[in-house]
């Protein structure tokens, strides 16, 4: 055997040991730039007084006439419902169909263009001075609510148009003043990765009637909530108003997470919920919000 073909034998045998153990600390894949970037805390907006689909017990609901009467009453926050045309342009409405609150006729809004579904009278339905109030795109709601004090929370009612909806925000420069809510878990998981820095709730409902009273049921539903919410990486829970007790806040609270309430209209309603921790009250009526928030100060 030559020398050299000694000298080369004994260095890849002194070699390949060093190789393999240098290995085992090599990543098998690349991390995912989400996974290696520094993770990013969930936002969160004091929105105290939200008026619900506008002031939507005076104007029509989902319409620019109700967010006008929103700002006016002081409401500091202003829900919508959105979905999306079949021309790809979100729009304003609780219901898919436009027979409550557009002229009684049956169909489904998101298989009609856009072009199609502000032909429809929004406005008359409730009143006569509402006549020809048309349904607002979701540019037009956040134009209206920019550079105001009356932020948007926006819910979206129909799945896969995430996407969509966050690219009408980012257009219009609100990232960081509006709040995203859903029931739908996938919504939510979605607009948080989607969208990391947006304020995000998780809205939710269940009728514990046949289960006990509210206060009964509150440590099983906050044990829920807040694996729930460890889950999805949020901190801000929008709850049907029937489900609170002090018990069920207060473990919430404790677990650092922010509890908002729908629909409230009624003035002693209002304080019990601020008075047990709640953070934000949805209401049809921001006026009789503002009124006792205004009561509270003194």
């Amino acid at each position: 055997m030559s020398i050299h073909r000694f000298l080369f034998r004994c260095t890849v045998s002194l070699a390949l040991p060093a190789l393999a153990t240098c290995l085992l600390f090599v990543p098998s894949q690349p991390l995912a730039a989400e996974e290696s970037a520094e993770r990013v805390k969930p936002t969160v907006h004091v929105r105290v007084n939200v008026a619900h689909r506008g002031a939507s017990y005076i104007a029509p609901e989902n319409t620019l006439a109700a967010y006008h009467a929103a700002i006016a009453a002081g409401a500091d926050g202003a829900e919508c419902d959105l979905f999306r045309s079949v021309d790809g342009v979100v729009f304003l409405s609780h219901d898919r169909s436009p027979r409550r609150t557009m002229g009684g006729m049956d169909g489904d809004l998101t298989q009609m263009t856009f072009a199609q579904i502000r032909q429809l009278d929004a406005g008359s339905w409730k009143g006569p001075q509402f006549k020809g109030e048309k349904v607002p795109s979701l540019g037009e709601y956040l134009r209206l609510l920019k550079d105001t004090t009356c932020h948007p929370v926006i819910e979206i009612k129909q799945r896969g148009i995430e996407e969509d909806v966050l690219k009408v925000v980012r257009e219009n420069e609100m990232v960081d003043v509006s709040t995203i809510i859903s029931f739908s878990v996938d919504d939510v998981r979605n607009i948080r990765r989607l969208e990391p820095s947006i304020a995000i709730a998780w809205l939710y409902s269940e009728d514990l009637r046949d289960k006990g009273t509210a206060e009964e049921n509150a440590e099983r539903l906050a044990e829920m909530l807040i694996r729930r919410c460890r889950e999805l990486d949020i901190v801000i829970l929008d709850l049907a108003h029937h489900l609170l007790s002090p018990k069920l806040i207060q473990l919430l609270n404790e677990a650092d997470i922010h509890v908002w309430a729908w629909t409230v209209n009624d003035a002693a309603a209002m304080s019990r919920y601020l008075d047990w921790g709640v953070v934000s009250i949805t209401t049809d009526r921001p006026e009789l919000m503002t009124r006792i928030l205004e009561e509270r100060k003194r």
